[in-house]
């Protein structure tokens, strides 16, 4: 009986070995061969994947190797000059100037030669990378050979956890078998142990097994994302254009020639800006500095060009200046000219918009600059600012032009402009002028006397608009602004406040009031008061006004000013005064204003139903009279 036990425990652990035996594979702990793949950084590099694209023009063509030598910077352009040196032989040849930007505008491009007879110029374009690519083709290669391995390995951790399952179920049954043998007083000691021995050996290797796969799957993850990026970019490459120039010459005998390619490219502008000088030991003259701030996204740096910078609309036709017919309400003529000249450089823009970060990106990476920053931050940084000073000097530059008037400067010192939109500052102007100190006093509109120079630009070229640094001593005082002064033109610049001077204005209630009939009739006066707080005499010019009538309905009346006082055409009253130390001057101002009642009442509603006013010095010459007459009134109503 004991034999028959013994036997059907034998048979029962034997099942169970053969199961275990039929659901195990081999583990392999060793990883399996596969290509080492290149960190984030490297292969296929930038360089490669524009050596692996199909060069337009063919083999035949010399490729250049040509350097930015001038460039000439607009409002929302540059015109850029890059010239090469080769050798022109008697046969006719083709020369390329390759890896220019996608959006180079076609319509701009202009060659000239030192030697030899240009032949024919042609401006073609390829993508950086296509799918037939070498480089491409390896690049998928790798990415989907460790796509197969991780595959693999995920198979092998769910065999390794089936079997570790099955193992476990094992365990569970001889469990159960040893508590009905026990029960029934029919167990081998010795048989248990070595099922015991087995099912922890197994479960031993198993996991042992599992961490090796597990190790071997983190080790190749980084690897497979980095080759999906590099796949990716590959893919991006395939939307992203280069331009190639293909110049042929032919020349009468071998000789040496220096080759200049002119063309324009969006993505490029520059603003103008100042600094003003003055020192306290000589406040008869200033020192300006004027300055572009530059800033490029072209992917390439300007090193050694040189610059300038011009005010001057670029969309213009290159031909002969003539006088055409003056159609009124015809203007298909006007359109097709100005539709010819602008196409090229509306492709040109578009491609820019669609190419310049990933352009950037190729070159940067390339140049190693890439692995300092980071890209994209910066890039959009640059852009945000690139797009912010375009849309502000385009509008004042077209001012510029309305008024007849363009400048054209170059840079005074040799500064490199970087090509990833990294705004760079370039002295192009430096002049010493005479200035007069004058201190100015407009209660009405601040209570601080500002002191102001008072200068003449005696300078070959104007000052554009644009922000102005304060400096006195060498000490920063703030900003200020200018706008455009011409040639031999004066122009005042606020330096500091006055703060030695007091000024007030304040309301003459008990000579002020308001009669409401038919037509309203105000009377207003004003006390204005200028202390001199110092110990020492100073000189200030002050100045208020009495309202101008340019509307019938309204009559300005009873004009009285104290010390007597004259305004302008224009209500302005001045005067030049020199006070004592700790001397107060006061000044009455008053007049009677008569208007229709309504004019008033028409402007509140108005203004209750647009609380934000417009600005007046931006509005109309409508709405500015509009203001000036109507709610001017009606804020003197208010303060009585």
């Amino acid at each position: 009986m004991r034999d028959r036990k013994l036997a059907r425990w034998a048979i029962t652990l034997g099942g169970a070995m053969l199961v275990i035996g039929c659901a195990q594979t081999t583990v392999s702990t060793s990883s399996p061969k596969h290509p080492a793949a290149a960190a984030d950084g490297d292969g296929p590099a930038f360089a490669d994947v524009l050596n692996a694209s199909d060069a337009p023009g063919g083999a035949e063509a010399v490729v250049l190797k040509s350097a930015v030598t001038e460039v000439t910077v607009y409002s929302d352009r540059a015109r850029v000059t890059r010239q090469a040196k080769t050798e022109v032989t008697t046969e006719s040849r083709v020369y390329a100037f390759r890896n220019l930007p996608g959006w180079v505008d076609d319509g701009s491009v202009r060659v000239s030669a030192s030697a030899g007879r240009i032949v024919d110029v042609r401006v073609e374009r390829s993508f950086l990378a296509k799918a037939t690519d070498k480089s491409w083709q390896k690049a998928e290669a790798e990415y989907q050979d460790l796509i197969n391995k991780l595959a693999a390995l995920n198979d092998e951790i769910s065999v390794l956890d089936a079997q570790k399952i099955q193992i476990e179920a094992i365990k569970a049954f001889s469990l159960e078998k040893i508590t009905k043998d026990t029960t029934i007083g029919d167990i081998s000691v010795e048989s248990y142990g070595a099922v015991l021995d087995f099912i922890s050996d197994s479960l031993r290797k198993t996991a042992k097994a599992r961490r090796e796969v597990q190790i071997e799957r983190e080790e190749i993850t980084p690897e497979h994302e980095a080759s999906a990026r590099r796949l990716e970019e590959m893919k991006s490459l395939g939307q992203l254009e280069e331009t190639t120039v293909l110049v042929t010459l032919q020349a009468s005998r071998a000789t040496p020639s220096a080759i200049d390619l002119t063309y324009m490219m969006p993505g490029a502008t520059w603003e103008p800006m100042h600094e003003l000088r003055v020192s306290t030991s000589d406040s008869k003259e200033v020192e300006v500095i004027s300055f572009a701030a530059v800033t490029q996204t072209s992917g390439e740096d300007w090193g050694k060009a040189e610059l300038s910078f011009s005010t001057q609309s670029t969309v213009q036709s290159v031909r002969i200046p003539e006088l055409e017919q003056l159609t009124l309400g015809d203007t298909h003529t006007a359109t097709r000219l100005l539709t010819s000249k602008l196409s090229s450089f509306s492709r040109a823009q578009k491609a820019f918009e669609g190419q310049s970060q990933l352009w950037n990106k190729v070159h940067q990476k390339s140049s190693g600059r890439i692995e300092r920053l980071n890209f994209e931050q910066v890039y959009q940084s640059n852009m945000e600012y690139l797009q912010v000073v375009q849309s502000k000097t385009v509008q004042i530059f077209e001012t510029l032009k309305n008024r007849g008037t363009t400048a054209h400067f170059k840079a005074k010192t040799a500064h490199s402009v970087r090509g990833d939109g990294h705004p760079t500052r370039m002295r192009i102007g430096r002049s010493t002028l005479k200035s007069r100190q004058k201190i100015v006093a407009v209660p009405e509109q601040s209570l601080n006397a500002a002191r102001t120079l008072e200068m003449v630009n005696s300078t070959d070229l104007p000052f554009l608009p644009g922000k102005v640094a304060l400096y006195q001593d060498g000490t920063f005082l703030g900003m200020t602004d200018i706008n455009f002064i011409a040639q031999g033109e004066s122009f005042s610049l606020f330096v500091s406040v006055a703060d030695h001077l007091k000024l007030s204005r304040k309301l003459d209630r008990k000579h002020s009031s308001l009669v409401h009939k038919k037509r309203s009739r105000m009377r207003v006066a004003f006390i204005v008061t200028v202390e001199n707080l110092s110990d020492e005499k100073t000189a200030v010019t002050l100045a208020d006004r009495i309202p101008v009538s340019e509307n019938r309905n309204i009559k300005v009346s009873n004009i009285k000013i104290t010390p007597a006082g004259k305004a302008d055409s224009h209500g302005i009253l001045r005067w030049d005064l020199t006070l004592k130390p700790k001397e107060t001057r006061q000044f009455r101002i008053s007049y009677q204003v008569e208007y229709p009642r309504e004019l008033v009442l028409d402007a509140r509603r108005k203004r209750a139903a647009q609380p934000a006013m417009p600005n007046p010095s931006q509005a109309s010459p409508v709405s500015r009279e509009k203001y000036k007459i109507q709610d001017q009134l009606m804020d003197l109503e208010e303060m009585l």
